[in-house]
């Protein structure tokens, strides 16, 4: 009888590991993207402001003056601190903006070509008009919106513009898809295009 049961509990389980991801803990998908910026009021009011953004809490600030937490546990200096914010973006991934202060801390920002450099990218409905708003506030927009006609994005509309301490942010928009997605088998990338507002 045990043989049966076990039989039948392999059969369940074969039939419904397509649903399930091919790594052991199962990666649902991204909760959030965490950024380093130089203040972390200066980047919290940027987002909310400029972007629409929700701060949701803040934490901290951490720190093991006398310890090596910080390095174990974080990947910075053993004297750092930090400070986070948690912000709602929208109704997809979440951004996390972190504070640091360090000894060996590198207080500039990487250009656009360094490693590790950063972009987030945001989709919004209305291109045209959030660039139009972001330039009356004086932020500043690299060059004019793009609209792509031809290759795999066709149909994307995007600008980059520039937070206060040189962050960029990328901003797109596609109301009607883009032609990768309308061939046959396309793998579907996330967008926030196809969830409620």
């Amino acid at each position: 009888m045990s043989m049966i049961v076990s039989l039948f509990r392999l059969m369940v389980v074969t039939m419904f590991l397509p649903v399930f991801s091919a790594h052991a803990g199962g990666v649902r998908g991204m909760e959030h993207v965490g950024v380093t910026v130089p203040n972390l009021e200066e980047a919290v009011s940027f987002f909310s402001e400029k972007l629409g953004c929700q701060e949701a809490f803040q934490l901290g600030p951490f720190a093991d003056p006398e310890g090596s937490w910080m390095s174990q546990n974080v990947g910075t200096h053993d004297k750092a601190t930090l400070k986070i914010s948690a912000l709602k973006c929208g109704n997809a991934t979440n951004v996390e903006l972190f504070e640091f202060t360090s000894p060996e801390q590198a207080a500039h920002w990487p250009k656009r070509e360094d490693y590790g450099a950063t972009s987030l990218g945001f989709y919004v409905d209305d291109i045209k008009s959030l660039v139009e708003e972001l330039k009356s506030n004086n932020v500043e927009v690299l060059g004019d919106i793009k609209l792509v006609d031809q290759g795999p994005i066709a149909g994307r509309s995007w600008v980059y513009v520039k937070a206060p301490w040189g962050m960029l942010i990328f901003l797109m928009s596609e109301p009607e898809g883009i032609a990768y997605e309308k061939q046959p088998d396309a793998l579907h990338l996330f967008s926030p295009r196809n969830l409620p507002e």
